[in-house]
């Protein structure tokens, strides 16, 4: 090998060496340096952590309390939609506690016994029952549906009254507890024959009845029948209280509450229904008829 190309190899070697120690050396000063970043950063980051925190506590705090109106305005908000949902429910709420009250009584009414020779019809009482000088109802109901005066008014726990004035869309109903009211009935238990008289009261009085009868507290007073205008059977009342003579009754049907009735049309052919007037349907029996019987009595009281 010639001298020059000695010369050159050991250029190259100590070239390579060289380029090694250099490169080594880099990474030990890149390593020194990222340390000494890192140390100057932490040493940075501890002295002004402490007056970030202490300028952002004011930031921090606007911010929470923003937070809390959006909060509380959004509770608001939902508040106010809970109400109106509530007033709407309860709005609901009352509907149909109307709905049902009307639906009892419409059932009650169409649940009452179908009568021979009757025909059933169902009416909504217009006004409140009941006064000072006359007990009276009107229903929405008239001779367009047939009505007639003397056709009885019924719910299902009994005899409301009857008609006696009859309009085209609308006639009113005299009721048992009327001054006027003389209703032919008789004790359900010992069959004796009297007369109910209402009282304008919440009370009728039961009169007319045979010396003998014994009648019972509590026990039930119904229609007689006699006359042919108001059916046997129908439910006046209970005796409430006897003393001596005066026989109270309590009416089976609460005229508080009257929404809906009954009226029971027809099955009264060849009865004269001439009397059914109410100057003339409800006349007492004569007090001094000593018999007392209701044989042969037509609905006004009168002897046949």
């Amino acid at each position: 090998m010639r001298a020059s190309d000695k010369i050159k190899v050991r250029q190259r070697r100590f070239a390579h060496v060289a380029l090694i120690v250099i490169s080594f050396s880099l990474m030990f000063v890149g390593k020194a340096d990222l340390v000494a970043m890192r140390d100057a950063r932490m040493s940075s980051n501890d002295f002004l952590a402490p007056i970030i925190d202490f300028v952002s506590a004011p930031i921090r705090g606007v911010e929470t309390m923003a937070e809390g109106i959006r909060t509380v305005a959004s509770l608001r908000a939902e508040n106010v939609r809970l109400q109106a949902e509530n007033d709407l429910l309860q709005r609901w709420r009352r509907r149909a506690e109307i709905l049902e009250s009307e639906n009892q009584q419409l059932r009650s009414v169409t649940g009452s016994v179908s009568y021979e020779n009757r025909r059933l019809i169902t009416a909504r009482a217009v006004t409140a029952p009941g006064g000072s000088f006359a007990h009276t109802v009107l229903i929405a109901i008239g001779d367009e549906e047939g009505i007639a005066a003397g056709d009885p008014v019924i719910t299902s726990n009994g005899l409301v009254g009857v008609v006696y004035e009859v309009g085209r869309a609308y006639a009113r109903v005299l009721m048992i507890s009327d001054i006027n009211a003389r209703i032919p009935v008789m004790l359900a238990l010992s069959s004796w024959p009297g007369l109910t008289m209402g009282k304008n009261s919440e009370y009728l009085e039961l009169a007319f009845l045979p010396a003998e009868a014994r009648p019972a507290v509590g026990e039930l007073v119904l229609t007689s029948g006699h006359g042919g205008i108001l059916p046997a059977g129908l439910a006046v009342g209970r005796v409430e209280r006897v003393d001596g003579d005066y026989v109270q009754v309590r009416p089976a049907v609460d005229f508080r509450n009257l929404g809906y009735v009954s009226i029971l049309i027809g099955g009264t052919e060849g009865v004269d229904r001439s009397e059914s007037r109410q100057d003339s349907f409800f006349t007492p029996l004569p007090v001094e008829d000593d018999k007392r019987l209701l044989e042969g009595l037509n609905a006004s009281g009168t002897r046949q």
